[in-house]
């Protein structure tokens, strides 16, 4: 349906949905989208949004003056904004705008959110994903646009795909810098899985990627999700993992295995990460 708010241009449309209780508790959904060519005169200043919480905009051309918690940033072409509107928002068009939005909510969104937010650090950001975003947002925009309804589970397979690609990408690096990072770690990876039996240290694996200790430490979290310290952990509990279900070694012997040479630890570590001692995970059927 063609769009009316104060601001809004001819060729404007925006359209709504009305999730199910099922998919408001168990999948992602949205509430409304829609692609907006704006002037000056378009604002919207609000404290809160109930309908759903966050807000997705890609720009395609001009500019949109976003403020959240006092901070004023500037939206331009092939950015892509995310706001959390259960704060107070406001954003308005700068002489002209042309973008695409979506509402949207649901499943894990807050911790996704969070992720996001860490990786760009500002509601406004460049990604190395922003093409892929805007692809996604279009496509559902379109099917609404020529009536063709989207079932609740593939609307909400492709939302989460919007996010997964958002904390998939990268801020505003150039290629060789993504490269760069993407190879340190994986170098990283590769040698935790080498040597996961040793006693593995930071200094040790920042040395081995020519990497200050702080850097690369933030470096792995931002690429794997997980700290060093976090990853080793688990590599070392997956290969006990193996070894209590695929050997009959003693609980002694796989413990030292996996880097661990003093078995209270192992077992109050691999208790505490799965739920169970190694004993009784080795008894339980898979």
């Amino acid at each position: 349906m063609l769009g009316f708010e104060a601001g809004t241009c001819n060729g404007s449309d925006l359209y709504f949905q009305s999730p199910s209780e099922q998919a408001r508790s168990m999948l992602f959904y949205m509430t409304s989208c829609g692609y907006y060519y704006t002037d000056k005169n378009y604002i919207i200043d609000r404290q809160h949004y109930s309908d759903a919480r966050y807000l997705l905009m890609y720009i395609r051309s001009g500019q949109l003056s976003v403020t959240v918690s006092s901070r004023t940033t500037t939206a331009r072409r092939g950015q892509i904004v995310l706001l959390d509107c259960s704060l107070p928002h406001t954003y308005h068009t700068i002489d002209h705008a042309e973008f695409v939005w979506i509402h949207l909510d649901g499943s894990n969104c807050p911790q996704l959110f969070e992720q996001v937010r860490s990786l760009y650090n500002a509601p406004v950001f460049d990604s190395s994903s922003a093409s892929e975003v805007h692809q996604i947002m279009l496509d559902i925009l379109y099917a609404w646009r020529n009536d063709q309804w989207i079932p609740e589970a593939q609307l909400s397979l492709r939302l989460y795909s919007i996010w997964i690609a958002l904390i998939s990408g990268n801020s505003s690096q150039t290629q060789a810098d993504v490269g760069n990072a993407q190879t340190a770690t994986e170098a990283a990876i590769q040698y935790i899985g080498e040597h996961y039996g040793e006693a593995l240290t930071l200094p040790e694996l920042a040395r081995h990627v020519n990497m200050s200790q702080f850097y690369f430490s933030r470096l792995f979290k931002k690429q794997c999700g997980y700290s060093p310290h976090e990853y080793i952990i688990l590599v070392r509990i997956n290969r006990a993992k193996h070894l209590l279900k695929t050997t009959d070694q003693p609980v002694k012997v796989i413990a030292n295995c996996v880097g661990y040479p003093n078995i209270t630890t192992f077992s109050n570590l691999f208790s505490s990460r799965v739920g169970v001692s190694p004993s009784q995970f080795r008894k339980n059927p898979i």
